[in-house]
């Protein structure tokens, strides 16, 4: 029995781990996280189940083409050029009638996603999305408004971070399990970690501070402690100084926002608020308010995201160890 090897990435979300399956006749038998990866060898719960979509007998092997009504669950096998030209002729004819613009590309983000944009290009129609627009585009425009960058360009280096904020994510739960082990090994040298959700989640069982807030007053919560960090001169100033501009704008901004303001939104008690914009300075920069993910819920959940960063940029945490980082590639080495 001849055994090997392959080596590749799962597919089975966007964050696209690097695996390894091990194979026994060309068969793939079992697939874990790539053991050479300096993001760790451990795997989620939805890629180590992709072995068993593999090997569903109810998975189309190949192209298939309608062969009855909508619903009627009749289709027939065909090969890749009898579907390729069908789908050709199918997306002509609507062009033809209706223009390029009526055609739309959806998918989940990943490494060919270049690839789909560009065949949207040659159709001559701008409509491209992904899950994203019921995920994460508010904390990626956020990002945008505040930093030029996209959330993508950020890295959170939990490792060596001193008070993380948590908002409406419970990403102890998540699929980013290289996330979810360097905010264990965070919490074991100490950090602090402050859950602020609506939800009983594992994020805040581990949590030292779990603020169960009313549903769609975030932004109450932000605003109070960009509030006590501005008025009791909590900011890193000479971060400010050099990084930050219309900072006078902000402070007139927050100013009616007081903890107080706030309670009798959140439900969070004014002296709690103020005591986590205190305990934040005191572990600046090495502080990550992440910025969230699925707030796009909310109708103010833009401001949600970017009151949370800009809690980092008052505390310097842009850029700093155990703060927000930039994402460095090949092409910044000149590669």
């Amino acid at each position: 029995m001849a055994s090997s090897i392959v080596y590749s990435l799962c597919g089975m979300c966007n964050t696209r781990c690097p695996v390894e399956i091990h194979c026994e006749n060309g068969v793939p038998r079992w697939i874990c996280g790539n053991s050479h990866s300096a993001s760790g060898a451990a795997l989620c719960p939805r890629g180590a189940a992709s072995l068993a979509l593999y090997a569903d007998d109810e998975r189309p092997q190949g192209p298939l083409i309608r062969a009855g009504e909508r619903g009627a669950g009749l289709w027939r096998s065909v090969s890749w050029d009898e579907a390729l030209d069908y789908v050709a002729e199918r997306l002509k004819t609507i062009m033809a009638t209706y223009g390029p613009r009526s055609v739309l590309w959806s998918e989940r983000p990943g490494p060919f996603s270049d690839m789909s944009k560009a065949l949207m290009r040659g159709l001559g129609s701008p409509n491209y999305c992904t899950h994203d627009d019921a995920c994460a585009h508010n904390v990626n425009q956020a990002s945008y408004s505040l930093t030029g960058h996209g959330r993508g360009k950020w890295i959170y280096d939990f490792k060596n971070c001193r008070h993380i904020v948590v908002q409406g994510r419970n990403f102890l739960e998540s699929l980013k399990v290289g996330e979810l082990n360097q905010v264990l090994d965070a919490l074991d040298k100490g950090c602090r970690l402050t859950c602020v959700d609506v939800r009983p989640t594992v994020t805040g069982l581990k949590a030292q501070q779990n603020l169960c807030i009313r549903p769609g007053t975030d932004l109450a919560l932000n605003l109070a402690v960009l509030h006590v960090l501005i008025e009791e001169k909590l900011y890193d100033a000479a971060y400010m100084e050099r990084y930050v501009q219309d900072f006078e704008a902000l402070a007139d901004f927050v100013r009616p926002y007081s903890p107080q303001w706030a309670e009798s939104r959140c439900d969070i008690p004014a002296d709690v608020i103020a005591e986590l914009a205190r305990s934040l300075a005191a572990a600046a920069p090495q502080v990550i308010w992440h910025g969230g993910w699925m707030s796009t819920r909310y109708p103010q959940s833009f401001m949600v995201c970017r009151t949370a960063y800009l809690s980092d940029a008052l505390l310097g945490a842009f850029g700093s160890k155990g703060g927000l980082l930039l994402a460095a590639g090949p092409k910044d080495a000149g590669r």
